[in-house]
Formats: C-alpha cells, sequence, structure tokens
C-alpha cells in the first residue's frame, strides 16, 4: 500500500529518522495529551458527581411523589389503583409534620415524617440511613458490639433520629460493649459470643455467659439475677422483648468449660414529644403531658438536600401527633428499573398516572422536584468546559507557531518541492497533515492518560487530600466530595463517557488540525523561484 507522499513527508518531519526522538513533536504531543486528558477527567468526575446526587435523590425520595393537593383519607384505594400501574415497582404513603422533642434542657423541632415500616415498603433506603449513622462508642479494654437497628425496630413508642438531632438532645439508641479479658491473648481464631440484636426496650445491666461445657452455657443478668440455659447448637437465643439476642459464634477454636463472656448494656434514650395540638391545648391551660418515645435508631442521609434535623416514625405515631386519623400526605413509589433508567420513560409514565388518577393528585418524578438542583450542576458542567476549552486552544497555538518557524526555515525545500511538480495544495498539506498527526497521536495518548487517572483515582485523591487538607481533614474534605463513592463509567460503560472521550478527542484533532492551517497557507503562497532564491 502506497502511503500519499505529503504524509509520509509530514510524519518524517515531525519524527525524523536521524533522531530517536524529536523534541519538538514530543512536546507538542504531550501537550495535547495532557490538555485532552485534563478536560475529560474534570467531566468524568462532574459526571460522576451527578450520578451520585442523583442515586442519594433517589434513595432519599424515591422515583417519584404522588401528592394529593387537598387532604385525603380515601388513601387505602389509592394506593391500590397505583400499584395497578405496570411500571409500579413499590409504594409507601407518608404523613409528615414537624413536632416538638425535648430532652432535659435541650430542643430540637425535625422534620418528622410517618411511615409503614412493614416488609414490602422499601422505597426509601432506611436500613442503609441507619447504617450511615451508625455510633460507636469508645471503651477502655472493652469493645462496642451494638448491632446495627434495621426498620422492623420501628414501632409506634419508638423513633429514628438523624445525626444532628442527637447531637442537639445528647441522646443515643440502646448500646452494648464486650470487655476484654486482660489475661488471654487476643485471638482472632477463638470462639466468640456477639449479640445480633438489640430490643429498644432493652434496660441497662451486667450480663454474663459462662460455659459450663464446650456445648453448653448459662446467661446470667447480674443485676436481677435472672439466668437460664441455652447450647450452642441453639444459634440466636432470643428470649423476648427487652432482653438482648444472644448468639454464639465458634471458629476453628471451640468453646471449652470456663469460658466467660461480659458485656454491659446501655439502654436508649427517652424523649418527650410535645405535638402542635398538646402546645394549643397548654396555651388553653388544659394540662396534657408530653409523649415519651424511645430512640431506637440513628440515620444519615447521604443526600445533602434532606432536612438534617429529621425523624421516622410510624403511620400512627404521626397521626396521633397531628391528631388526624387515616390521613396521608402522598405516595412515594418506586419504579421498575426498565422504566426508572430513563428520565422520559419515566416522567412520560408519571405523567399517565397522574391522568389516572384525576385532578386532585400529582405526580412529581425526582427530576422535576430537584430540577433547580441538577440545572445549576449542569451549569457548572458547562462553565468547567468553558474554562478548559483555552486549554486546547493554547496547545494549538504553540503547534501554529511551531510549524510557522518550520514553514519559514524550509522555504528553500518548499520551493524545490513545488518545482518537482508538487501541487501547491500537497505541499500546504504537509503542514496540515503535521498538525493532524499531532493532535491525533496526542488524542490517544490524553485517553491513555484520563483512563489511567480515572482507574487510581483513589490512590491519587488521597495523596492530593492529605498533602493538603492532611490526615486530620481528609474526613471533612470527603463529606463534602466524597470522590470514593463517585461511579465514575469507563467507555465501554457508558454512552455518556464515551462521547466525553470522542468529542475531546475529536476536538483536540480539529484544533491542531486548524492550527496548521496559516503555516499551510504560507507555505501554498511561496513562489518557487523566489522560495529557490531564498537564503
Amino acid at each position: 500500500m502506497k502511503i500519499p507522499w505529503p504524509l509520509y513527508l509530514a510524519w518524517k518531519q515531525l519524527f525524523p529518522s536521524q533522531k530517536k526522538v524529536s523534541f519538538f513533536s514530543l512536546l507538542a504531543v504531550v501537550g495535547v495529551a495532557l490538555g485532552v486528558n485534563v478536560m475529560i477527567v474534570v467531566i468524568a468526575f462532574m459526571q460522576g458527581f451527578q450520578n451520585k446526587f442523583r442515586n442519594d435523590i433517589i434513595d432519599a425520595q424515591g422515583h417519584a411523589r404522588v401528592v394529593p393537593w387537598k387532604p385525603s383519607f380515601d388513601w387505602q384505594e389509592k394506593k391500590k389503583q397505583i400499584e395497578k400501574f405496570p411500571f409500579i415497582e413499590q409504594v409507601m404513603p407518608y404523613l409528615q409534620g414537624q413536632i416538638l422533642l425535648q430532652k432535659g434542657d435541650y430542643h430540637s423541632i425535625p422534620f418528622s415524617m410517618g411511615i409503614q415500616p412493614t416488609a414490602e415498603n422499601r422505597v426509601l433506603d432506611i436500613n442503609s440511613f441507619l447504617v450511615s449513622g451508625a455510633m460507636k462508642m469508645n471503651a477502655h479494654d472493652a469493645e462496642d458490639i451494638t448491632p446495627i437497628p434495621t426498620i422492623d425496630s420501628l414501632e409506634d413508642e419508638v423513633i429514628f433520629i438523624s445525626t444532628q438531632v442527637a447531637n442537639r438532645l445528647g441522646v443515643r439508641p440502646p448500646a452494648v460493649i464486650r470487655f476484654h479479658d486482660l489475661n488471654k491473648t487476643k485471638n482472632e481464631r477463638a470462639s466468640q459470643v456477639t449479640i445480633s440484636r438489640l430490643d429498644p426496650f432493652v434496660e441497662s445491666g451486667e450480663w454474663e455467659v459462662f460455659f459450663t461445657s464446650d456445648q453448653d452455657f448459662v446467661i446470667r443478668e447480674l443485676n436481677s439475677g435472672e439466668e437460664f440455659s441455652a447450647k450452642t447448637t441453639d444459634g440466636k437465643i432470643d428470649r423476648g422483648i427487652g432482653i438482648p439476642v444472644f448468639h454464639p459464634l465458634t471458629k476453628s477454636e471451640p468453646f471449652k468449660k470456663g469460658d466467660l463472656f461480659k458485656f454491659h448494656v446501655f439502654k436508649g434514650s427517652i424523649i418527650e414529644v410535645y405535638s402542635p395540638s398538646i402546645i394549643e391545648k397548654a396555651k388553653a391551660d388544659e394540662m396534657v403531658p408530653p409523649r415519651e418515645v424511645r430512640v431506637g435508631g440513628i440515620f444519615e442521609v447521604p443526600w445533602q438536600g434532606f432536612h438534617t434535623e429529621a425523624l421516622f416514625g410510624t403511620m400512627r405515631f404521626m397521626q396521633d401527633m397531628r391528631g388526624e386519623e387515616d390521613r396521608i400526605d402522598g405516595f412515594y413509589i418506586k419504579a421498575i428499573d426498565s422504566v426508572a433508567k430513563n428520565e422520559r420513560d419515566l416522567g412520560r409514565s408519571c405523567v399517565e398516572l397522574e391522568d389516572s388518577l384525576g385532578d386532585a393528585w400529582g405526580v412529581v418524578p425526582w427530576f422535576v422536584e430537584n430540577a433547580w438542583f441538577f440545572d445549576l450542576l449542569k451549569f457548572e458542567e458547562y462553565l468547567m468546559i468553558l474554562i478548559m476549552v483555552p486549554i486546547g486552544l493554547v496547545a494549538a497555538f504553540a503547534i501554529a507557531i511551531a510549524l510557522m518557524t518550520s514553514v519559514l526555515r524550509k522555504i528553500r525545500e518548499i520551493g524545490l518541492l513545488v518545482a518537482m511538480g508538487g501541487s501547491r495544495i500537497s505541499v500546504g498539506a504537509v503542514f496540515c497533515l503535521q498538525g493532524f498527526i499531532i493532535g491525533l497521536l496526542g488524542s490517544v495518548l490524553g485517553c491513555g492518560f484520563a483512563l489511567l487517572f480515572m482507574y487510581f483515582r483513589d490512590e491519587l485523591m488521597t495523596f492530593i487530600v492529605e498533602k493538603i487538607a492532611g490526615e486530620e481533614g481528609q474526613a471533612g474534605v470527603s463529606k463534602f466530595y466524597d470522590f470514593y463513592s463517585l461511579e465514575i463509567y469507563y467507555p465501554w460503560e457508558s454512552q455518556e463517557s464515551l462521547a466525553t472521550f470522542l468529542i475531546f478527542a475529536f476536538f483536540a484533532i480539529l484544533v491542531s488540525t486548524l492550527a496548521g492551517l496559516l503555516p499551510a497557507w504560507r507555505a501554498t503562497r511561496l513562489k518557487p523561484a523566489d522560495a529557490l532564491r531564498s537564503e
């Protein structure tokens, strides 16, 4: 296959055979590569933040909300009607409002939401919120083994509160620590007894588990003297409400007679709750005692737009607090994956659902309710592109200047090429193709740099953050810019990522090629006779 001579000559001028590396060519290619790398990586991170916020919002609000325009008391029938739609996976009614919490001299007025804590109503990922908000105690010669509560612990007299409410009131859910035996070396292979569930109504006390043989053991509550026997083959020992669930875990080194495990259980805090109706009665000189509830768990919602001071309770709890029975404020709905992945399909399905429910109901998808936020993120993305485009233009100017210098240095060679029969367009194409080759090689190398940065982003960001903010400041930076949880997609995983790579690679090639136009035009303007006489 014959290579066109302008392309061959352009390559040889960039990478001469007598030199291993051309300094100008290497500098130009690396300059373009760095520009492409920066543009791709920045946009990839921006898209990663958008994906993270999208997932956080859906976890905290569902795929859409069904809202009544006036108080709804026939919500049971509406729930059945909504569930019949083919794109609906789950429906969860809710009741919201604000109530006053008090613990001693401290107060909080959180955004409160009543839900139905049943297994089928998992539109909101509350269990993961509880995991994020779990607090561990620091104890000398002891270990905090408090099991993380689940939504199943939510009852009419039990509430979940956000970390901000817990810190403001100075409260916490039940906790348990297991004491270390100072006379024994800690052995990871030794069998252990742990507590797999801690009831919200458990009281403070000291417990111990004593093995009378390698299979039999006795559980004692030291304060009351209560005790009961069990075997390791019984699995989890659940004695009912108010008693920790003990769970013997047999490892490579089995239990033996005389093994003793000690635990200290701390009961959950009790909070006084004042509803608006109680406050109104107090103004009318009616003595109404506040309602007392227990803290069953502490949660942390990843979506920063969610109320920082918040509370989850049962539907009956919120209905009692508002003094309104059998009423809801709407439904959170979760769509099937095939619809949820496409905003257009989700929006169209929500419109169909709204038309079916009638004029008294509205259906608001998550991306409509939070449109302002994503418009802001898109604006930031476009602003970053606008800021980074000059990076590519600077590289183009450098290439143009270098190629123009090359034209001025090779005037006689250009005249010789024209005299030998080369057309002016072909001669000009030599310099234009040099810009194209630089842009092509720089784009490929830049895409490779971007893939490496994306692959090693955790290590690179850890190094950068530690150098700037230090180890102590790393947690604060991660709170607002959590690079480690970003879902950044490679070009073979996402069409959006592939488009980003292709757009910026094409932009670099185009700009580099255009940078060679001016030198090419200058070369085509030279007259052969004048060029050959040039010194």
